[in-house]
């Protein structure tokens, strides 16, 4: 079985134990996510089986009037669905030798399964944010403003995006920029004990009933030599996330190399919900 040359040697590797490996790999993970813990999850559906799940989208319906004495008058909607394709399995693998495992100190084990626990996170979060190409509504900020941000937040309440569970998604530059801004960062726009502030939960904090997360993950694109950047305002409904396997950890002796090769996979589907309710902010 060729698997190369490329293995962890007792400079670079660690002692991993299993039971302990495992659980860090998941807690990097879950400590790197940023747009997956925003987002509509169909985890539950997901672990029942099947490759996609369909979620049905159905129209809105309008009230109407009723006179006395008269029946109800049903009404029928052009319902359709949206699929969400379990096809995505993402690994990460590293080979520890037998000298490694004796003679390395435990504390790098916390340094390698936290490096494969990001790769994992990072992966999902960037399929994520990659999808706001094909979102229907842009912004054209330059540099994030407060004009930038209530157009956006127009776009979302011109389409009745529920006013909860809205959030800013920005890439570092645009935090910088953001960070300017007087109701963004002035105390007198902020609700007294708001327990989203950043010293409590590691958010940016709150505008315009958004809460801001910044992530390395927001995409950067290039034309006639300008980089953009596509940040994201949106509503918890815009995108889906569906994780049927995982994060999971294996590892298996291999006779041949005289050490343990230790796997973290995961399978998980993605998918556009509502492209109405987000929007791309786009800076340069």
């Amino acid at each position: 079985m060729a698997l190369g040359s490329n293995h962890m040697t007792t400079d670079t590797a660690a002692n991993f134990i299993p039971e302990l490996w495992a659980l860090d790999v998941l807690e990097a993970a879950e400590s790197n996510l940023v747009m997956a813990k925003l987002v509509t999850r169909f985890d539950d559906v997901a672990a029942e089986g099947g490759d996609i799940i369909h979620v049905p989208r159905v129209s809105n319906f309008a009230a109407q009037s009723k006179a006395a004495n008269t029946q109800v008058s049903p009404q029928s909607t052009a319902d359709d669905k949206v699929g969400i394709p379990l096809t995505n399995h993402k690994e990460v693998s590293f080979l520890i030798e037998d000298i490694v495992s004796v003679q390395a100190k435990s504390s790098l084990r916390e340094i390698y399964t936290k490096k494969a626990g990001y790769a994992i996170a990072k992966a999902i979060d960037a399929n994520l944010i990659g999808l706001y190409a094909s979102l229907p509504s842009f912004v054209d900020a330059e540099i994030i403003g407060t004009d930038d941000l209530i157009e956006a937040m127009s776009r979302l309440d011109g389409v009745d995006a529920p006013a909860e569970d809205r959030f800013l998604v920005i890439c570092p530059e645009a935090k910088a920029d953001i960070m300017t801004l007087d109701k963004f960062t002035n105390r007198d726009y902020m609700a007294p004990d708001d327990p989203n502030t950043p010293t409590q939960t590691g958010l940016l904090g709150d505008i315009f009933g958004c809460k801001v997360y910044m992530s390395n993950n927001v995409v950067t694109t290039t034309a006639s030599g300008v980089d953009m950047e596509h940040n994201l305002m949106f509503q918890k409904g815009a995108f889906a996330l569906a994780i049927q396997l995982g994060p999971r950890v294996q590892a298996n002796y291999v006779p041949e190399y005289l050490g343990t090769l230790v796997t973290v996979d995961v399978i998980y589907g993605y998918a556009l919900l509502n492209g109405d309710f987000a929007v791309d902010i786009q800076t340069y």
